[in-house]
């Protein structure tokens, strides 16, 4: 586009009309701002033609999206959805962060580190499945199986034309993905400045993302991480050279593939003060990649340890779309993710699942009860299961000394568990791993963290709740490699009595009390969504609950303000934002409340420890208290997002507007449709609801919203007459 021509001008005049309609004025400006800049500069040139498009089919909503904000800097990076515009991730806006984090290196030298880093990316590739992007022609939208092994390789440019080397893995090849471990791993066994990491974790193959990571292997806490997104703020010229000169320059270096192996030996170390020993096991251990690079590393450390490893073939090749996981969602926090996995478990005669999320740093867990049922278990579990083994399991484990560390939103029974133990913890660190990391270097640096002095090879584990393990000193970052070894290596012991992992919870409930986790989110997109998340944590601070429930609130924390209630950080801080956590203290119980760090949602946490041995029943009760308040949080934000009890049922992955939609449109399609479906066979009928689902979650829509129909079937039989009542229940038998 030309600068200040008419045709452009009187386009401008009545988008900013448009974005009026939408949304306030300070918004509508910096839309119109980032907008009128990314059509007359050369550096944005490749999307123009696609952004004209938003234009013609009047695109409003998602162009105002796309150009509000320049996508925002926290965790260590940037994350969100793959898209056109500044507010989207793209080849343009991760070329500008990435020379911001040239100009930073450049101005922050660290002495005996190298001006050098490391690049690693995961498998995904943008198809746009959700079709945002239909409206564009396919040979018209450039952005359309971009991977991120292309982005990183745009990454590698940049440095490279900045005169940093880049340790590249197979630079001549068109695929080689590395694991977020590994990477961390490589930045501190090379000795370089820092790294990058091209991926979105476990998101949805439509988003994607990158973090940055220091030369400890890890992300910057506050103010560090600030006075990097500073450098980001206003990049308008990108220094790139062809990745093709920086090989013949070599600039760019490929990873020794010896260090690969060390990297392995340095998970497999982690079992050397344990029982079981290197051997060959006849126990199956069921694990699944999801797609993603763990098949490089989980998979090869498990191999190595001497496991009788155990493959489900459709999620054990690198897919850059997530095709075999349901809901394309590749995150072990999620039961459903690796449930494909028990046809190949239960054909093995295995009792374990494990599964690990596209870059590796996240392990999930599936485990059979006696009764034959498989059991997903959540982080929290995981993390008691490791800490019990290492520091309390006499019988099996190693019985070790020395430091366990979590986050304060990770259960409280960890800490519990090391105490009786004997060992010292730091158990209340902001929610992220990169705190753990920092606690880590400390004492590898100066023998202690705050009053706790402790050699850094006395550390033990880092524990987060959202699947998060560390076992080594090695890194700094969380690494399922390590956890799967050391849950492996249990499964072997406990099935040689005749166990499996859930009588193994048993027993640490007997030996240490019962306690119980639940989690809800609340998931928008969006201005309007944002703007609803920012009035929901006001409401909860101007306005603290008294009680949740039938538990009445002993205390009311905010992380942002002092004991006297004045601010302790600014909100709009990196160190404020890290801060901005609410506390509800309740009788033998707690709730936490959190927005996310790299998604637009608020978490909320909550633990409850009961008397006696049930640790099932304290498990119904953290979830009521987590459903409470989350019935709570929704009414805060508006009476029109409250939800029926059906669509309560909906997995909080899905986008509270799905919900919404599906809460007030679906009863009427299935009470139309209800006489037909009860006389449909059970495959055409679950053929009938992947149908006519898909306007509310693509992927598998039936698996997220079967319990949400089964209740809305009989929640609507009970005051139709007898034949539709009849029909409906017809309906949820088929169904359960």
């Amino acid at each position: 586009m030309k600068k200040n021509n008419d045709y452009w001008n009187k386009i401008l005049d009545d988008l900013k009309q448009e974005f009026r309609k939408i949304s306030e004025e300070k918004l509508s400006n910096k839309a119109i701002t980032l907008l009128n800049r990314w059509m007359n500069e050369e550096l944005f040139e490749n999307q123009h033609e696609p952004v004209m498009f938003h234009i013609k089919e009047k695109k409003f909503d998602l162009l105002l999206d796309s150009f509000y904000q320049f996508i925002p800097f926290g965790t260590g990076g940037r994350r969100g959805r793959v898209g056109f515009g500044s507010n989207r991730i793209n080849d343009i806006t991760v070329a500008m962060s990435v020379q911001g984090h040239c100009d930073f290196i450049k101005n922050n030298p660290v002495d005996g580190k190298s001006e050098s880093v490391v690049i690693a990316c995961d498998v995904r590739k943008f198809k746009d499945l959700n079709n945002t992007y239909s409206f564009i022609p396919e040979k018209k939208n450039p952005l359309l199986n971009m991977t991120s092994r292309h982005l990183s390789k745009i990454a590698a440019e940049i440095y490279t034309a900045n005169n940093i080397k880049c340790y590249f893995l197979d630079p001549d090849s068109e695929e080689g993905y590395l694991s977020t471990p590994e990477l961390s791993f490589l930045i501190r066994r090379l000795g370089t400045i820092g790294g990058i990491n091209i991926s979105a974790s476990h998101n949805h193959p439509d988003d994607n993302g990158f973090k940055f990571y220091n030369f400890n292997g890890s992300q910057d806490i506050p103010p560090y991480d600030e006075e990097l997104a500073k450098y980001m703020d206003d990049i308008s010229f990108v220094k790139r050279i062809s990745f093709e000169d920086a090989l013949d320059k070599k600039l760019i270096i490929p990873i020794p593939p010896e260090l690969h192996d060390e990297y392995i030996d340095v998970n497999l170390q982690i079992r050397k003060k344990g029982k079981l020993r290197a051997g060959n096991y006849s126990t199956p251990i069921v694990y699944t990649p999801l797609c993603g690079t763990g098949l490089t590393t989980v998979s090869e450390i498990l191999k190595k340890a001497g496991h009788n490893l155990i493959h489900h073939a459709p999620q054990s090749s690198f897919d850059g779309s997530f095709s075999s996981v349901p809901f394309h969602l590749p995150n072990p926090e999620v039961a459903q993710a690796a449930w494909p996995a028990v046809e190949t478990a239960d054909k093995a005669g295995a009792n374990i699942i494990l599964s690990s999320d596209p870059d590796a740093d996240r392990l999930g867990v599936l485990s059979k009860a006696s009764n034959g049922e498989w059991n997903h278990l959540n982080g929290n579990e995981i993390g008691v299961i490791l800490a019990y083994y290492m520091v309390l399991d006499k019988k099996r484990g190693p019985s070790r000394k020395g430091l366990v560390i979590k986050t304060v939103v990770t259960t409280d029974l960890i800490e519990k568990i090391a105490l009786k133990a004997g060992c010292k913890v730091i158990g209340d660190l902001l929610v992220g791993f990169k705190y753990i990391a920092d606690v880590l270097y400390s004492i590898e640096k100066n023998g202690h963290f705050q009053k706790i002095e402790l050699n850094i090879e006395d550390f033990i584990l880092g524990a987060e709740e959202s699947n998060g393990y560390l076992l080594t000193n090695k890194m700094g970052d969380k690494d399922a490699g390590g956890a799967a070894l050391i849950l492996a290596d249990l499964a072997v012991s406990l099935d040689k009595e005749g166990k499996t992992l859930n009588d193994y919870l048993d027993e640490i409930a007997e030996n240490c009390g019962s306690y119980g986790n639940g989690a809800r989110a609340v998931l928008m997109t969006g201005i309007k969504g944002m703007n609803h998340l920012h009035k929901l944590m006001k409401s909860l601070r101007k306005s603290p609950p008294k009680s949740v429930g039938d538990r009445k609130v002993i205390k009311f924390s905010d992380f942002l303000l002092d004991e006297r209630g004045k601010p302790l950080y600014d909100p709009d801080s990196s160190n404020g934002k890290a801060h901005d956590i609410l506390n509800i203290s309740l009788k033998d119980a707690k709730i936490v409340i959190r927005p996310s760090g790299t998604e637009p949602k608020v978490k909320l946490y909550s633990e409850i420890n009961i008397s006696g041995k049930d640790r099932n029943k304290a498990k119904k009760h953290a979830k009521e208290l987590a459903t409470i308040m989350y019935r709570d949080c929704l009414a805060r934000i508006g009476p029109e997002y409250e939800l029926s009890e059906s669509a309560d049922l909906i997995p909080d992955h899905i986008e509270l507007d799905v919900k919404r939609k599906f809460d007030k449109g679906f009863n009427e399609v299935l009470l139309k449709n209800a006489s037909m479906l009860a006389e449909k066979g059970k495959k055409e009928m679950v053929d009938w609801f992947d149908q006519n689902l898909k306007t509310y979650v693509s992927g598998n829509p039936l698996d997220a919203l079967k319990p949400a129909i089964i209740s809305m079937c009989r929640y609507l039989g009970k005051d139709k007459d007898e034949k539709t009542r009849t029909n409906l229940l017809n309906i949820a038998g088929k169904l359960e």
